[in-house]
């Protein structure tokens, strides 16, 4: 019995993956991995998983989950900004710049993100 157990925990977490991505599980398993995914906010897995739920709500927590953290990513960059309009010595200014890059960076995938899951709710609608 034990032998056979093993086996199919192995097969399940073989195929859990591919059977996962490919759409064929009940929607609340996807509704699961979305909130999951939101929890570790890992917007690409939650938006990849969004497709086949049917739960606009979901994408809406998403999107606020998004614009809440682009809030805090435009409060930094206004910050970096404001260091790099103060005379700083210019090692101090290069990482502040380095910084302002990737402020901007996040920004961006953060509006595809939002965007991605606006386009999601209205397939749905």
């Amino acid at each position: 019995m034990l032998g056979i157990n093993l086996l199919v925990r192995a097969g399940r977490s073989l195929l859990a993956g591919p059977v996962a991505d490919a759409g064929w599980l009940p929607a609340g398993y996807y509704r699961h991995l979305v909130l999951e995914a939101l929890e570790e906010d890992d917007f690409p897995g939650a938006l990849n998983y969004l497709k086949w739920t049917d739960a606009p709500l979901l994408a809406q927590l998403l999107i606020l989950r998004v614009r809440l953290l682009a809030k805090e990513h435009q409060e930094q960059r206004e910050t970096l900004r404001s260091l790099l309009s103060n005379g700083l010595p210019e090692e101090r200014r290069e990482k502040c710049r380095a910084l302002l890059e990737k402020q901007e960076r996040a920004l961006e995938l953060l509006t595809e993100y939002e965007g991605r899951a606006l386009r999601s709710i209205q397939k749905k609608t």
